[in-house]
């Protein structure tokens, strides 16, 4: 029988490989990097796992639940009420609850109140595609007014630097519906930290038969008749060919668009449309706490150098060191700023968040880390719906998985484990090996 093969050892491709794997089918993962878990994926430091990028369980994510249940991970589950902040003009405001809204002074009252009453609105409903052609701008404006656009105006250009008239309302009001609950609530993390999820996955993967290589890039993906044919790809400097009965691509469309060879022209064009933005994330170890946030958001976006700053010691006391921070800031890979070295951008970042706290960071460093994602998440234009990938592509035997899937909601660990799972349900479904 001839593999299904997995394009990219994320936490898509992981539950992809998982799920078949445990169902009997022979499966093959490939992943360019030396580490699994793409955006999710870890350090090794001291003998510690650090994510290379700010994680947390949101309250209700009953995909990422299951799956640590399932695993077996539910001991090592750990909830915590933590405090979110915003910074604006030399002050931090609390965000933590739906009344600390009516104390945010930068906005005025009567859009404090009309920025609550959309926040209640984003959590009263799962899907909001009847505005996936709706601009944030124009949905905003006209039914919570100006003075409540401001905060969304910010919130839309922090996450994807973009104007907020080229970002959709659906993915807007999903993301809020969606983390509202967990502000309101509680955020969780893993004793270990999700490297233990991703862990378990490969484990029992190949336990289950299931080959996993990392260092394995494909290089050509070619199709004939319509139809999946084989692949190109080098593994550590050599050329090899698999011939897979099914491929699941979990890698950004326009990625995969690179690769094929012999695929409908209007397929090819359509994935290539979707635009991506990039982030940059310093993980920075400290000597010291700085902040009282978990998350803070920083609205002064032309005054410093990032948009958001999580300290991971409030979320994982166990830690063995007495602060991580991660520095997050979104843009294009065409910006001046990415071009910098990676000294540069983590100077930069130090000397912005010394100025923010009001302390000398620089002399409390332990050490620091810089990870850059160039497809860190996809601009979720208007009118996104109408171009997203279908799981099942219209090349026979090939299946689309991966946060280009999740519009209208956000990219998280949970919409990220969906997209792979629906995928590999589709194959099982097809093979009379799975019932809805």
């Amino acid at each position: 029988m001839a593999p299904t093969l997995i394009i990219g050892g994320g936490l898509s491709g992981l539950i992809a490989a998982y799920t078949l794997s445990k169902n009997g089918f022979k499966t093959v993962l490939l992943e360019k990097e030396t580490d699994l878990g793409g955006l999710a994926s870890s350090y090794l430091i001291n003998g510690s796992f650090v994510p290379k990028t700010y994680h947390h369980v949101m309250f209700g994510d009953s995909i990422v639940l299951k799956t640590i249940r399932e695993l077996g991970l539910e001991q090592d589950l750990h909830w915590k009420k933590l405090k979110v902040g915003f910074y604006s003009k030399n002050e931090f405001y609390d965000f933590s609850s739906p009344f600390s809204i009516l104390n945010f002074r930068p906005i005025k009252f009567s859009g404090r109140v009309k920025f609550g009453l959309l926040v209640w609105n984003a959590g009263r409903k799962t899907d909001w595609k009847d505005l996936d052609n709706k601009n944030v701008k124009e949905y905003v404006t006209k039914n919570f007014g100006h003075e409540a656009y401001k905060l969304v105006n910010y919130i839309v250009q922090a996450k994807f630097a973009e104007p907020a008239e080229n970002v959709s309302a659906a993915w807007l009001m999903s993301r809020f519906g969606h983390e509202s609950k967990s502000v309101s609530n509680q955020f969780g993390y893993l004793k270990g930290g999700i490297q233990n999820i991703i862990d378990e996955l490969s484990k029992i993967c190949i336990e289950r038969g299931g080959i996993i290589k990392t260092k394995a890039k494909v290089k050509t993906v070619r199709v004939e008749n319509q139809r999946i044919n084989k692949v190109l790809y080098e593994e550590k400097g050599t050329e090899r060919e698999i011939k897979p009965q099914a491929i699941i691509s979990t890698i950004p469309p326009p990625v995969l668009a690179q690769t094929l060879d012999g695929a409908p022209d209007e397929y090819v064009e359509s994935i290539e449309k979707i635009k991506y933005k990039a982030s940059l994330c310093a993980t920075v170890a400290l000597n010291k706490i700085i902040s009282p946030f978990y998350w803070l958001n920083i609205m002064d976006i032309d005054k410093y150098s990032f948009v958001g700053v999580f300290e991971h010691k409030h979320l994982n006391h166990m830690l063995n060191v007495p602060s991580i921070m991660f520095i997050v800031k979104y843009l294009n890979v065409s910006d001046a700023f990415w071009q910098k070295n990676d000294d540069e951008i983590v100077d930069q970042f130090l000397n912005d968040l010394g100025d923010l706290f009001q302390e000398d960071v620089k002399s409390k460093m332990l050490w620091w880390r810089l990870h850059r994602a160039p497809y860190s998440t996809p601009l979720y234009t208007p009118g996104y719906g109408n171009y997203m990938p279908s799981v099942e592509s219209p090349i026979k035997g090939l299946y689309i998985a991966g946060i280009s899937r999740t519009y209208p909601r956000d990219r998280y660990m949970g919409t990220a484990l969906w997209t792979g799972l629906q995928a590999a349900n589709k194959i099982l479904e097809q093979e009379g090996n799975w019932s809805p």
